[in-house]
Parts: C-alpha cells; sequence; structure tokens
C-alpha cells in the first residue's frame, strides 16, 4: 500500500511537470510565429537582461533577504498552517487551481490574439520565470513537508500566479494588479495550507515570478520624456513598442 501510494504520488509529481513543459511549450510556438524574423536568441537574452536591471535588482534583493528570513520560521509557519488550520479545502483548491497555469496560460494566449505587444512580453515572463523555477527545483532537490518529493524549491504555482500578476499589472494597471496579486497571495497561501510547500519556497516563487514577470517590458516598451516648445513649453511622454 505504501509502494502504491509512493507511486501515485511520483505520477502526480510528473504529470505536473508535463504539464509545465506542455504549456511553456505551447506559449513559445505562439509568441514566436508573432516573433518571425526576429532573432529569437538575442529577444532571449534581453528578457534575462531585462529582469536583472536596477528595478529587477531591488525586486532580487527584497525577496533573498526575505526568503532568509523565511527560512527561519518554515517549521513555525508549517505547524500553523498545515491540514487547513487557517484555510479551508475549498478556498486551498480555488487557490491551487489559479497557480496550477491553466488560468495564466489562458490569460497569455487571450493577449497574444487580442493585445500581441503586451501578449509577447507577458508570455517571455511566464516561459523564462517557469524554467528558472524548475531547474531550481531540480537542482536544490528540496523535500516537501508532506512527502518525501524533492522539488519543494520554489514554488511553481506561486510563481507562474505571480509572473502573471506582475505582467498584467504592467500591462494594465492597477486595476488589473490588485485581484491578480490579491489571488496570487492566495495561491501561496493554499500551498501552505495543503502541506505542500514551506513558507520560503512560496516567498522566493514569488519573487522569481515578480522579477521575470517584468523583465518582457523593458526591452519592449521604451518610454522617452518630449518637450514640446511654442508659445507655450509643454512637457510630456512617448511610449513606443518594439520587438
Amino acid at each position: 500500500m505504501v509502494g502504491l501510494v509512493m507511486n501515485l504520488r511520483y505520477l502526480k509529481m510528473k504529470v505536473k511537470l508535463f504539464r509545465y513543459y506542455l504549456f511553456g511549450i505551447f506559449i513559445f510556438v505562439l509568441s514566436s510565429s508573432l516573433c518571425l524574423g526576429s532573432n529569437i536568441l538575442e529577444h532571449s537574452k534581453s528578457t534575462v537582461s531585462g529582469a536583472f536591471d536596477t528595478t529587477g535588482l531591488y525586486i532580487l534583493g527584497v525577496g533573498t533577504l526575505a526568503t532568509a528570513i523565511a527560512f527561519n520560521q518554515d517549521q513555525v509557519i508549517h505547524d500553523a498552517w498545515k491540514d487547513h488550520q487557517r484555510m479551508s479545502s475549498d478556498t486551498a483548491n480555488l487557490g491551487n487551481f489559479w497557480g496550477s497555469g491553466v488560468p495564466e496560460v489562458g490569460i497569455a494566449i487571450g493577449q497574444l490574439i487580442f493585445d500581441s505587444e503586451n501578449g509577447v512580453a507577458a508570455t517571455e515572463g511566464l516561459i523564462s520565470s517557469t524554467l528558472l523555477v524548475q531547474g531550481l527545483k531540480f537542482s536544490t532537490k528540496r523535500p516537501r513537508p508532506d512527502s518525501e518529493t524533492v522539488t519543494s524549491f520554489p514554488s511553481g504555482h506561486t510563481q507562474i500566479s505571480f509572473a502573471s500578476a506582475t505582467s498584467l499589472a504592467w500591462s494594465y494597471g492597477w486595476k488589473a494588479a490588485l485581484p491578480s496579486y490579491a489571488l496570487g497571495v492566495l495561491t501561496g497561501l493554499s500551498r501552505l495550507a495543503d502541506n505542500a510547500h514551506w513558507l520560503s519556497d512560496v516567498i522566493t516563487g514569488a519573487t522569481i515570478g515578480a522579477l521575470f514577470g517584468r523583465a518582457g517590458f523593458s526591452h519592449h516598451f521604451n518610454i522617452l520624456p518630449v518637450v514640446t516648445l511654442g508659445e507655450t513649453t509643454t512637457l510630456g511622454i512617448v511610449a513606443t513598442w518594439s520587438l
């Protein structure tokens, strides 16, 4: 019976990983079709460098500090949140679904079809952050609190929900940011309630999502100051978008 349970958990883990890679490949194909004629390699390099600009380094610094603090509180938070002590299973299920990647991929596909400028940048954030998280999972091999499965660090659910929230905030402002970030927080807390992650896993996932969720916008969108001289002097800005 124990062997059967472990096999089912292993199969469930593989299904989850396959889903992530399938989503990533699907979005990459769609975004690439919009970028025909551009250098995809240079495109990818620009996205990565955009993640670590001045603003990105601030996000990384705050996230790293928060993760370091969380490591010392992992067991305390785990004991307080596990087994749905502070969140019902129904609420946790909502957070888990939101972080499953299905809503985020749906949003990205909708943007690629109806708002390609923001869609390409959002897609880059989802793909780059997902690839980084999966790489960290397999390199750190941290056991989950509920099993010996060694894919705990960081939380992929939290990462993809925060990547989507950040790209939506950059695309459509605070009206999109408030509900999407609230759902991202719900997702992170649901992973604690389900005993699937440590607090430090969740914080790192959120940091990576926020870091790369804005990365594509740094090289696609350019904001330039404009000064108009005439009878009156007018100051303003012009935003341009390019592949």
